[in-house]
């Protein structure tokens, strides 16, 4: 139903980058007429949705052609390549997300956002939560600590699915890192094929995203035990009532997806600056948010200064945590 209702959205959102950004560049802002902007991921998925509206309201109020770039080649790389070593006049643009401090954090990607790239603009989801953690509907396991104590009881005993070298494999080492505990880590696949596995007994436990386990605990098929919060903060999950963060269950483990906006090095500061004000401004856009916010998109972006202490935290976070689970590339 959510891959319907994406496609759908996306439709919509071509069409009305078809009739926008027919412009020269915008007054004062020194942005060029045409903008490329690379998006590292299958069109009509989740952040092709995300890319689409935002550029489509950026061309609406800047006057500049945005036109987005579906490119998956080298699982991204050649897109942030691309990005990397483009002339610094903004004519090309990067929209990806925490999935590129993970490629560089494992060596997948020998560069990364921080140190190689200008940083334009980042933002992060409205919603307080993110994965939940689940476990079969018939696990002897009903809470996070029966899990937690069970690993503890039996090190290794745990099969945690995971899509190895993916965010959810991130995640499982930051709660077992936060918990204590010793785990395996099984490939799993996506979060589709974790579910999948879940209920066909050959995993214990997976964190997977709440719009995909939603059917799977209503059914019965799952139990969700607790969920990520994007900060110390924590929170209750509004997809799925009742389930609290793992931050409120006494595990100091968060974890966020921030969306990147970046150019390569040596942007002139007046254009990074107009471009993330038209990139902060379009997310607030009602056309945007009714695009958005449906799909579970709905998201901020920060201020240039706290978007790069976000980013700098995320890049080193994830770096330690890769480094723990042995995932560096030699």
């Amino acid at each position: 139903m959510k891959k319907q209702l994406l496609s759908v959205m996306l439709a919509g959102v071509m069409a009305m980058t078809a009739l926008t950004g027919c412009g020269g560049s915008s007054s004062g802002s020194g942005l060029p007429k045409n903008i490329e902007l690379q998006v590292p991921a299958k069109a009509g998925g989740g952040t092709d949705v995300v890319a689409r509206a935002i550029a489509t309201q950026v061309a609406k109020d800047s006057g500049s052609n945005l036109t987005v770039q579906n490119n998956t080649d080298g699982s991204g790389v050649v897109a942030m390549e691309k990005i990397r070593t483009a002339k610094p006049d903004a004519s090309s643009l990067l929209f990806f997300h925490t999935t590129m401090l993970i490629k560089s954090a494992t060596g997948v990607y020998d560069h990364n956002a921080v140190d190689d790239f200008t940083v334009i603009a980042v933002g992060e989801g409205t919603e307080k939560t993110g994965y939940a953690l689940v476990v079969p509907g018939d696990s002897p396991y009903n809470t996070t600590d029966d899990l937690v104590e069970a690993a503890k009881a039996a090190p290794g005993s745990v099969l945690l699915g995971v899509e190895t070298g993916g965010s959810s494999h991130i995640m499982s080492g930051l709660f077992a890192q936060a918990a204590g505990i010793e785990v395996k880590y099984v490939e799993a696949g996506s979060d589709t094929e974790k579910l999948t596995a879940l209920v066909g007994g050959s995993i214990t436990a997976a964190f997977v995203n709440q719009n995909q386990a939603k059917q799977y605990v209503e059914s019965g098929k799952a139990k969700a035990l607790a969920c990520f919060s994007v900060d110390e903060t924590g929170g209750e999950s509004t997809i799925l009532p009742g389930v609290t963060s793992l931050v409120d269950q006494g595990y100091d483990c968060t974890f966020s997806t921030l969306f990147l906006v970046l150019g390569p090095k040596d942007m002139k500061a007046e254009t990074v600056t107009a471009l993330h004000d038209y990139f902060e401004s379009a997310v607030v856009n009602k056309d945007v948010q009714d695009v958005l916010k449906p799909a579970g998109f709905d998201m901020t972006f920060f201020s240039q200064e706290e978007g790069m202490k976000k980013l700098t935290a995320q890049r080193d976070s994830l770096n330690s945590v890769v480094e723990m689970l042995g995932l560096k590339q030699k």
